[in-house]
């Protein structure tokens, strides 16, 4: 064996002790984006969305398009501002913005739903999960059309002519919460938020929210379609629970 081709083979040699070396030492892609099941989550951030002064005075619809919508939706009032009698705010997409990266996350199993009854859309706000299936359902004795107004996902808009007509839709991308109105109807509207993790939650009927996080550091944010988004830092410890209140006001107004 020449002296060169020694030289040579003691260098490869090298590289291939170099490498393994390396690779002791770093760690398997496959748990840095590994799948995480949200179910096993035992850390707990919950709080209220407050209203801070007097909550303004809703305007009254006038419903028209359709003589069942004139009849159902009578004395209906707007719903972008609604506050409950101990000055919660309803309504607000809660979510976690920073922190849920690192992870893979299943699709739901459970399928969300969308109707509309008395002319009205229920719930008023929802978030989903990328690839979620939603059922957009029509619950009233007439014909409404469901127009999405969506910038990252592709935007459908169909018409449900009758009772008990039902579509399902589902979006591939994370999008900040859209409108989802009808066209015969302009009062009509939902807020569907779509993000690609499972952490996120409205504050309901009631003003409240809980969410639960595997233990870290995040950034939650609480969105409401008049008054913005506001965020705040958390750290949740397993099987640790944090309290995070957020408070809106009048002033808020988003442009």
């Amino acid at each position: 064996m020449t002296r060169r081709l020694r030289r040579r083979l003691g260098l490869l040699g090298l590289v291939i002790v170099g490498s393994a070396l390396a690779g002791c030492g770093s760690k398997p892609e496959a748990d840095v984006n590994s799948s995480y099941n949200p179910s096993s989550a035992t850390g707990r951030v919950f709080g209220s969305v407050l209203f801070e002064g007097t909550p303004p005075v809703m305007d009254t619809i006038r419903p028209s398009g359709s003589r069942f919508c004139v009849v159902k939706a009578r004395n209906l009032t707007d719903q972008s501002v609604l506050v409950t009698k101990d000055g919660k705010l309803q309504n607000v997409i809660l979510y976690v913005k920073e922190g849920w990266q690192g992870r893979s996350y299943p699709i739901p199993a459970d399928t969300a739903v969308i109707d509309q009854q008395k002319c009205v859309y229920v719930p008023h706000v929802l978030a989903v999960q990328t690839g979620q299936k939603i059922s957009v359902m029509n619950s009233d004795d007439t014909s409404h059309n469901v127009h999405s107004q969506t910038q990252q996902n592709s935007p459908f808009n169909f018409l449900q002519q009758s009772k008990g007509v039902v579509n399902t839709v589902s979006f591939d991308h994370s999008e900040n919460p859209f409108r989802i109105g009808c066209n015969l109807h302009s009062w009509m509207h939902v807020w569907v938020g779509v993000f690609d993790h499972p952490f996120h939650v409205t504050s309901g009927d009631f003003g409240t929210y809980e969410l639960k996080l595997p233990p870290g550091k995040y950034e939650i944010a609480a969105w409401h379609e008049k008054l913005g988004e506001k965020t705040k830092s958390v750290e949740v410890s397993d099987n640790g629970s944090a309290q995070l209140d957020f408070s809106f006001a009048e002033s808020d107004k988003a442009d």
